[in-house]
C-alpha cells in the first residue's frame, strides 16, 4: 500500500512539471513538460474519480450533453489549446453541466486530465 501510495504521489508530482511560469506571472500548463505518465494518469482519472468519461463518452466522443474531445471546432477550450483544456478543467463552463474540478479532482489531477485530452486531440495517443 505504502509503494502504491508513493508511486501515485510520483506521478503527480512528474504532472505538475507541466506547469511552468511565464514572464507575466502566471502559471500556464506547458506542453513540452508532458510525460507519458501523465497522460496515463490522466487517462485514468478521465475514465475514474474526474467522473468526465459520463458526458463526454469512454472514447471522448461526446453525448446530447456534452461536446467530443477529439479534434473538432472547440467551443469553450479555443483552439484545443491546453492551457483552455486546462482552464475548462479548472474552472468549468457557465451554464453548462461542466463543473470546475469535476469529481473532487484536484489541480494536479486537472493537468493530468488536460494533458490526456490535448494528447487525444493532437492525435499523440488514442482515446
Amino acid at each position: 500500500m505504502r509503494a502504491l501510495l508513493l508511486a501515485v504521489a510520483m506521478m503527480m508530482f512528474a504532472g505538475a512539471g507541466a506547469l511552468a511560469l511565464h514572464p507575466q506571472g502566471g502559471v500556464q500548463p506547458d506542453t513540452s513538460a508532458i510525460t507519458p505518465a501523465t497522460v496515463e494518469l490522466g487517462r485514468a482519472i478521465f475514465h475514474g474519480q474526474g467522473t468526465c468519461f459520463a458526458c463526454h463518452g469512454q472514447n471522448l466522443e461526446g453525448s446530447q450533453i456534452a461536446p467530443t474531445l477529439k479534434p473538432h471546432a472547440w467551443r469553450d477550450a479555443k483552439n484545443g489549446a491546453f492551457a483552455e483544456i486546462f482552464r475548462v478543467a479548472t474552472h468549468g463552463v457557465p451554464s453548462t453541466l461542466m463543473v470546475a474540478y469535476p469529481g473532487g479532482i484536484t489541480p494536479a489531477q486537472a493537468l493530468a486530465v488536460a494533458s490526456y485530452v490535448w494528447s487525444v486531440g493532437q492525435g499523440k495517443v488514442k482515446p
